[in-house]
């Protein structure tokens, strides 16, 4: 026995070790993934050479992939484009950038919490500044903190390439950049004691357009070795976006800034000039469009604008137009024009128009805002698509000019209502002649949805259709078989009704002919003397027998009618059927009940009074009692019947079928019970019947029992 528990007790420490290791091994697991999670996706690398911007997510800003990498033409105040996990801690973030025009134009990193407006994020941001020429670092937390900037040398200028450099190592910030197309080189590295430990990375600009090429992002270790010095930190106002514009001096070949030096015409006036040749003109306007086609506009309408040479414009500027103008009817082309920035404004807000205005050619090129219904899409050019739209009767297209735009297009379900924004252009190029107008869009922020679509769509009503029509069929399914269950029950009815009739009426009926016969022919006998005496005791047995024959039929139709035994309750059907049976008779009736009497289902109602109604009638006439018990108990968990006399008893055997004891058994199999039968010759007898209790089974027996006896209640009454 010491042995055993030895054993036991060094198996429970063996258990017990395994489990602590098993533990030990789930936690390092556990902390290995979590440790691994924060650098998932990196190294990185931009996809925008290939045309995709794919997890990116656009704050602001109008941005598009061009010349392998990603720009924004738009001079709204801190639009930003972000990726990333916030999970990632320290690395380092870098790029190639161009700026295009007056600004700033950066990287952020460690970014969250990011919405819509110049700082409405949490993160840092290190970018090159226009304004004074310097590389400039800081924090946002909705809200500005900046470090001290610093000088770039040769100044920051429009147009050429710089690479910045973000790295975010503990709570150590550096900032660094040099020129690619010009020598210079600076750098800033920060301490900030309470700094944003994790976050996403992005690109920004603030009043300035910019490009990004080559964006790159690297894991680094968490210590980032001694602290630097921390420097004074000089807190500049949120609205960051609002400082001046810069005074550096643009290169000519790049953008041409001056005051206007020509009369300027209105774009619409264009339109009366003769077709015969073209006209020089000049116009002013605001840019609207810079892909994949400058257009330009002013108060009146606008215009399709062909460079002579590049020049760099940005969304929003205002410019001096000069060239020569080929107006084609509602549509004007300027060629071989030169583009000059005289200002600039914020973007040109769309004008909002209904379909049929915009089919009356009166807005041609024009940057306007439509709602309709999208119908379908199609594939337009090598990575664009086409979307066909209507408004009421009239039908228009919107055209995406961009990898990102068509990607939002992809993104919507056919009859949504959307609101889309682009410019409006009339020529069959774009319209092949089979819709009045078409829009050019170049931003996924320029499609709005108004509605989804509605649930009543050609596919939802088939849809609706195929699944009536399979409801239909199982409800026809369902209603034939139980047409069917129907039509067996009455067939089971009647054959139990036959041969209920053939074994007692019809025997009974059988008796009484023989009796009559008998007499009848003692009766015809002319050579006999009548026997009065016998005569009276043929007579006397006809009569037992007409009596036992109306009792037999009156029990029938009791069973017949179980409403009647349903509104009397069990006991009392019991108890009026056994004192009509000993009517007159001297064979005492005792009725007990046990526990709360409750309303049973009619099929078990009617099944337990079929079996004492029958344990009465064989107790009367085979057992010749005195005394006739009959008790039901209503427990918790099932209801017995008991019915019990003292009379001559007899010796059951399992396979009897006497005294009606086989239907007894199948009545009580019906309901789920159990029945057994107690009886010795001389000591009386014992019919006991246990049923269990229909408010403890489990709801779907309950309704499979209730349906097939529903079924069978006809069958067993």
């Amino acid at each position: 026995m010491t042995t055993a528990l030895t054993a036991g007790i060094q198996r429970k420490r063996r258990g017990l070790a395994v489990g602590i290791v098993c533990g030990l091994l789930l936690l390092s697991a556990g902390a290995a993934l979590l440790l691994h999670s924060r650098s998932i996706g990196l190294p990185y690398h931009d996809t925008f050479a290939s045309g995709q911007m794919d997890g990116w997510t656009a704050y602001g800003g109008s941005w598009h992939t061009a010349e392998g990498g990603v720009r924004n033409d738009s001079e709204e105040r801190g639009a930003k484009l972000v990726t990333g996990s916030n999970r990632w801690r320290s690395y380092v973030v870098e790029a190639d950038i161009q700026l295009i025009g007056g600004g700033d134009t950066g990287l952020i990193a460690r970014v969250s919490d990011t919405e819509r407006g110049v700082d409405a994020y949490s993160g840092y941001y290190a970018g090159l500044r226009t304004l004074d020429n310097t590389l400039v670092l800081g924090r946002a937390n909705h809200g500005w903190t900046e470090f001290p900037p610093q000088h770039f040398p040769g100044g920051i200028v429009p147009g050429r390439w710089y690479h910045l450099r973000l790295s975010v190592q503990g709570c150590t910030i550096t900032a660094d950049a040099r020129g690619i197309d010009a020598p210079g080189a600076t750098q800033i590295r920060a301490e900030d004691p309470h700094c944003l430990t994790a976050g996403k990375v992005g690109l920004r600009s603030v009043a300035a357009g910019g490009m990004w090429k080559n964006v790159r992002i690297t894991e680094l270790p968490e210590n980032a070795g001694p602290p630097a010095p921390t420097p004074h930190m000089m807190v500049y106002p949120t609205s960051q976006g609002s400082m001046p514009s810069s005074t550096n001096e643009v290169p000519p070949s790049l953008i041409s800034e001056s005051t206007p030096a020509h009369q300027a015409v209105s774009i619409r006036s264009l339109r009366m000039l003769s077709t015969s040749r073209p006209e020089h003109v000049t116009i002013h306007g605001v840019v609207t469009s810079t892909t994949p086609s400058l257009y330009v506009q002013d108060r009146s309408g606008g215009a399709l604008v062909q460079l002579d040479r590049p020049t760099i414009l940005r969304l929003g500027d205002e410019v001096e137009v000069e060239g020569e103008a080929h107006p084609q009817g509602l549509i004007v082309l300027i060629t071989r024009a030169m583009a000059s920035r005289i200002g600039g404004t914020s973007p040109l807000p769309p004008s909002s128009v209904t379909a049929d205005q915009a089919a009356t050619g009166m807005y041609s090129d024009m940057y306007l805002e439509v709602q309709g219904q999208f119908d379908s899409i199609e594939p337009y050019g090598t990575q664009g698509s086409l979307i066909s739209m209507h408004d009421g009767m009239q039908t228009f297209r919107a055209i995406a000019d961009t990898p990102e735009a068509t990607a939002r297009f992809r993104s919507l379900d056919r009859h949504s209502t959307i609101r889309i924004r682009g410019i409006c252009v009339l020529g069959s190029e774009y319209t092949n002649d089979m819709v009045p107008f078409a829009l050019l869009v170049s931003s996924p922020e320029d499609v709005k949805i108004i509605d989804g679509p509605p649930w009543w769509s050609p596919e939802h009503l088939i849809l609706m259709a195929i699944v009536m029509l399979a409801l239909g069929f199982v409800v026809q399914m369902l209603l034939s078989r139980a047409e069917k269950w129907r039509l067996h029950a009455v067939i089971r009815e009647r054959e139990r009704l036959a041969n209920e009739l053939h074994d007692t009426l019809a025997q009974s009926f059988a008796g009484i002919g023989f009796q009559l016969r008998a007499i009848r022919n003692r009766l015809a006998k002319k050579d006999v003397e009548i026997d009065v005496p016998y005569l009276l005791e043929d007579l006397k047995i006809a009569t037992d027998l007409v009596r036992h024959s109306h009792d037999e039929a009156r029990r029938s139709i009791t069973t017949l009618r179980p409403e009647a035994i349903e509104s009397r309750g069990l006991v009392a059907a019991l108890e009026m059927t056994a004192r009509r049976i000993v009517a007159r008779g001297q064979i005492a009736i005792d009725i007990r009940v046990r526990g709360e009497a409750r309303p049973l289902p009619l099929h078990m109602l009617d099944s337990l009074f079929r079996i004492g109604q029958e344990a009465i009638s064989n107790a009367i006439q085979h057992g010749h009692p005195t005394r006739i018990h009959i008790e039901v108990e209503y427990g918790e968990r099932s209801i017995i019947l008991v019915v019990e006399d003292n009379g001559i008893g007899f010796v059951p055997r399992a396979d009897s079928g006497g005294f009606g004891l086989s239907g007894m058994r199948r009545r009580a199999e019906l309901i789920r019970g159990t029945l057994e039968v107690r009886s010795d010759p001389g000591g009386g007898s014992q019919i006991r019947v246990e049923v269990p209790n229909p408010e403890r089974q489990p709801w779907f027996l309950r309704l499979t029992y209730r349906k097939r006896k529903s079924q069978e209640n006809i069958t067993d009454v």
